[in-house]
This record gives C-alpha cells, sequence and structure tokens, in this order.
C-alpha cells in the first residue's frame, strides 16, 4: 500500500493563482452502465445535484447515443471511429471463432487509429486517466498509458469489486490496477473506486496546476457497474424507497420526463416484457432482496455525484472550472446482466456465488455481489426499449451534458438533434483548437470518422444535416437514417427480421412499419450493408452474449 500512495499522491501546492491556459481544459466524466431516466435531469428521482448545474449551464443532450457495450463505446470515444475500425467490434471477451484475428476484432484499442490523449497531449496537453480502462491490458503499449496519458490510475479490466479486496467479476479473470503503466500488486485498505478514481485525478491536476499547459482528465467511473457496492451511510439514505417495485418506479419517471420535455406527451413506454416476473408476482422476501438492490444502485449513484462535486468544487477554488470544457455520458443503458451471467463466463458459478455474503443486511457491503438485474434495467431506462447490449434505444440512448467554457457564451438548453459518441473527439478537438492530424507520426492511421458537435451547442437554430448510423454487435444490427430506424435482432428480443421504426413518433420501438413502407425498408437495409463493408463488420457464427435467449421467469 505504501508503494502505492508514494507513486500516486502527489504534494498540494497552496496558490491558488494559476494563469489560466489560453486553451481550455478538457473533463471527460463516464458512468458506467447508467440508464437514461437514472439522472435527474433526465427524470429519475435519484438526486444528481452535480450534473443538474452542468445542465443548467451548458447543453442536455435528449438523443445521444452510444455503442450498447462499454468497451465499444469507450473505443469510438477516444478515437472518433467506428468501434469496429478503433479494433472493438465486439467485446474481447465474446469474440468468436470467425472474428479471431481479423481486422476489427484486436480486442484492444487498435493502433491504426490515433487517440485522443495522444493528439492532445502531441499539441501541449497534460492528460490524465482514472478508472475504468478495459481497452487492452496485455502489453504496456495497449494500456492508456502507453496510449497517450501521462498519469494514470487505471482498472484495466470491465469491471470487479469496488471495495479493495478487488474481486473480479469474471472466477478466475483477474481485474488488475496499473499506475503510470505499472501493475500494482494490492489497493489501499480504504479503497472504494469512486473516492479514489476521484481522488487521482484531483492529484494529477494539481501536480501540474502551475507549468502553465492546459489538461485533459478522463474520469471513468465504474459506478453503478455491477456488484453494486456503496458505503453503509449512504444506503442507509434510500431505505424502504423502492419498496413499490420497478413497475411504479418506470410510470413516475415517464410522467417526468414528460413535465421535463426530455420526451414529448404523445410518446409512450416500452412494455414491460413478458418474460419478466411482475413486482406483485414475487414473494415479500424476493420483493425485499430486490428492493434492498435499486437502494444499493442509487446509493452509488448519489456517492459518484458527490465525488464529481468535490472535483468541481477543486476546479471552481483554483481558478480552473471557468476554462473547463465538461462532458458527462454513460458508456451504454443500465444492465440487466446478473451476477450469475458473469460468473458462467469462468465456468465456477456455484462456487463462486457461494463466497459471497449476500444476506439483505449486507447487500451493497464488502463481501456482496449483486445486481439490478432485468426488471430494474428496464425501468431505469424507461421508455426505451431493452437494456445495455442490445441495438435499440435502451441499449444506446444515454444521458450527455456538456458544459463550455465561459468564454464560448452557451445559452443553456436541451439539444435534440442526434448525436453519437465517435462526435465527442471531433467536439473536443475543435474546442481546443487541436488540429487532426497533427504534427506527429500519423502515417497509416485511420482518420476520424464523427463530427464536431460545436454548431449544435453554439447555435440553437443550427439545423443538422440528416445523420445515418450503422452498428452490429453479437449479430444483432441496427441503422438509423434521420428520424428512421431499423432494427433486426433474435426472439424474444425481436422477430429475426428487419423492422423499421419512425422514432419522432415511436420513440420506444413499439410500432412496426415494415409493411407500411417497404421502399424505405429497402432503402436502410441496402445502406446498412454498405456500413458493414465499409466498417468490417464480421457476424458471429452463433449466438452470443445478449443475443441468447433470457432465462425463464428471470426478474
Amino acid at each position: 500500500m505504501t508503494t502505492f500512495l508514494l507513486a500516486l499522491l502527489v504534494s498540494c501546492n497552496s496558490d491558488t493563482n494559476r494563469i489560466i491556459s489560453k486553451k481550455p481544459n478538457v473533463l471527460l466524466i463516464v458512468a458506467d452502465d447508467a440508464g437514461f431516466s437514472d439522472i435527474s435531469s433526465y427524470g429519475g428521482e435519484i438526486p444528481t445535484p452535480n450534473i443538474d448545474s452542468l445542465a443548467q449551464t451548458g447543453i442536455l443532450f435528449t438523443d445521444f447515443h452510444v455503442a450498447p457495450n462499454c468497451a465499444p463505446t469507450r473505443a469510438a470515444m477516444l478515437s472518433g471511429m467506428d468501434n469496429h475500425l478503433a479494433g472493438l467490434g465486439t467485446m474481447s471477451e465474446l469474440i468468436t471463432e470467425n472474428q479471431k484475428g481479423k481486422p476489427g476484432y484486436e480486442g484492444h484499442l487498435s493502433f491504426n487509429v490515433l487517440s485522443l490523449p495522444e493528439v492532445l497531449s502531441h499539441s501541449g496537453y497534460n492528460t490524465y486517466m482514472a478508472g475504468k480502462w478495459h481497452l487492452g491490458a496485455k502489453t504496456k503499449a495497449m494500456r492508456p498509458h502507453g496510449r497517450g496519458f501521462k498519469r494514470t490510475f487505471a482498472m484495466l479490466a470491465g469491471g470487479a469489486s469496488h471495495w479493495s479486496d478487488n474481486t473480479p467479476l469474471i472466477p478466475g479473470k483477474a481485474s488488475p490496477y496499473t499506475v503510470n503503466g505499472a501493475l500494482i500488486k494490492e489497493l489501499p485498505s480504504e479503497f472504494y473506486s469512486s473516492k479514489n478514481y476521484t481522488d487521482s485525478i484531483i492529484s494529477f491536476i494539481d501536480a501540474d496546476r502551475n507549468d502553465g499547459k492546459p489538461f485533459f482528465a478522463y474520469l471513468a467511473f465504474t459506478a453503478p457497474h455491477n456488484p453494486l457496492h456503496a458505503p453503509q451511510e449512504y444506503i442507509a439514505k434510500y431505505k424502504d424507497k423502492y419498496n413499490n417495485g420497478w413497475e411504479d418506479v418506470a410510470q413516475e419517471r415517464l410522467e417526468r420526463m414528460k413535465a421535463l420535455g426530455i420526451i414529448s406527451q404523445n410518446q409512450s413506454a416500452y412494455p414491460y416484457p413478458k418474460w419478466l416476473k411482475k413486482w406483485d408476482d414475487l414473494t415479500e422476501e424476493q420483493q425485499a432482496s430486490r428492493a434492498k438492490d435499486l437502494e444499493v444502485y442509487a446509493s452509488m449513484f448519489v456517492y459518484m455525484y458527490m465525488c464529481i462535486g468535490r472535483l468541481i468544487s477543486y476546479l471552481k477554488s483554483n481558478n480552473l472550472y471557468e476554462n473547463t470544457t465538461i462532458v458527462f455520458i454513460s458508456d451504454n443503458g443500465a444492465s440487466k446482466t446478473t451476477i450469475m451471467d458473469y460468473a458462467s463466463l469462468g465456468g465456477e458459478v456455484e462456487e463462486h456465488l457461494k463466497s459471497f455474503d449476500n444476506s439483505i443486511a449486507n447487500k451493497g457491503l464488502p463481501n456482496s455481489a449483486t445486481d439490478i438485474g432485468p426488471a430494474w434495467a428496464w425501468a431505469s431506462n424507461t421508455p426505451f426499449r431493452l437494456t445495455k447490449g442490445y441495438p435499440t434505444e435502451g441499449g444506446m440512448r444515454v444521458p450527455c451534458v456538456i458544459k463550455m467554457p465561459e468564454n464560448f457564451n452557451v445559452t443553456p438548453r436541451k439539444a435534440s438533434g442526434f448525436a453519437y459518441v465517435s462526435d465527442l473527439m471531433p467536439t473536443i478537438l475543435e474546442v481546443t483548437k487541436t488540429d487532426y492530424p497533427p504534427g506527429m507520426d500519423s502515417e497509416n492511421k485511420l482518420p476520424m470518422q464523427g463530427l464536431s458537435l460545436l454548431p449544435q451547442i453554439e447555435n440553437s437554430n443550427h439545423t443538422l444535416k440528416e445523420r445515418s448510423f450503422g452498428f452490429e454487435i453479437y449479430g444483432m444490427t441496427t441503422y438509423r437514417k434521420g428520424k428512421w430506424k431499423i432494427n433486426k435482432l433474435p426472439v424474444p428480443y425481436g422477430t429475426n427480421e428487419w423492422q423499421l421504426y419512425n422514432l419522432e413518433n415511436d420513440i420506444s420501438e413499439q410500432v412496426n412499419l415494415a409493411n407500411q413502407h417497404p421502399e424505405k425498408l429497402k432503402e436502410l437495409i441496402e445502406e446498412y450493408a454498405i456500413y458493414a463493408k465499409n466498417n468490417g463488420v464480421i457476424v458471429p457464427y452463433k449466438p452470443v452474449g445478449y443475443a441468447k435467449p433470457p432465462k425463464e421467469n428471470s426478474y
């Protein structure tokens, strides 16, 4: 622990009169598996004041999309590319035999693309990263310190215990941490993920506070990704908050979303899936257990937003806030994946699960491992169809709030235009006036595909051209063009056939218009085929991951 602290902590400088750099700082904050309606600005009941305050002074996007799983989202975000061209055509843990060794399925952030920290670092920025990486771990060159970050404290895997025990999600699959590229043996005894990631970013910024350089800081929380963990005093605040069940929570959120103008009054929510148990069909003990799970989940949010508040307070007290662009997103929709699902990937389900104390009293505390499950995930993604892992609105449409530097004179508002996570890199480069490619070794590097959102941010009357967007994962596909969208998903999530939706009237993808508009369906199918060819999509040879049928009567 001593070695860890010496490597991580830096001395503070009391001089708070730092001259603000001419170039703006950038703070990119990513929540892990947060649902669209989990944020109070988007209709949630969980208090998220620090995100709300950013939204009140910036832009709140209502049609912002990511990939439906974490690693593909992060690859697109940090490269400005389609995730296939960035090396993460699928999750590295779920690459199939026909995808292994093929371009686009390297399982790490491709060396054929320039990363955002590489470009900003070359342009004079200090670059910092703390939290979840999940973009390659086998070699130092794949890790964040090898991809352009100057100071790092990174969890290389996709998830683990939020406490110091660092118990992995998948039995036998370690969740290593690195400091500046070097593996560390253990975490400090008082470790809790959200706290230590935030502490790290603050210490990194403070270490270079007087060198005159702007900074790019990437704070990649692992909250609220399961296993669900939170400090006891935070969990206690939500006791009995969710005893009425997921249907009531979803309905209340839907009403608030309409009142806030997040969705229009004529929109309806995606119905509760038939393959899930209803709340009233659970026993009292099951209800108590599942209610406790969402109490812990909410507590993780509240603690995370407290940490964001600490970081914002640090920036303000050091005259850095006004000149900092702050971006907050979730990496995908809320997750229906259970602890048992993760355990099954390691082949030691029973032994793994028996090692935890998942009694109601211990849920959320050390030596517990639980999840929100598919029913609460449905409520968290209200009003959208399905969850993390699916190329539907519930898997891909997420909260996004952007606060601009003071000199941009942005009018705070909601932005309803379509945006995708690969747009963040070109947006940040335009805001920071950073050339791409910069004057660095960019030979054989692919150009960015994303589009800068700055025109939409600066001008409320800016009209976006009709955006086209394609995506594939686990053999499930989607393509969007303006208000029109097609999906092809297996039963029971879809019909195994292409379905056509008009999102302008049907945001929850309930009314299949394929028979009414066959020419539009044909047009989008043909354009999807072009997308798939241009981006090297390889469909898995068998159902994998989220494409597999759900367990009967799950909840």
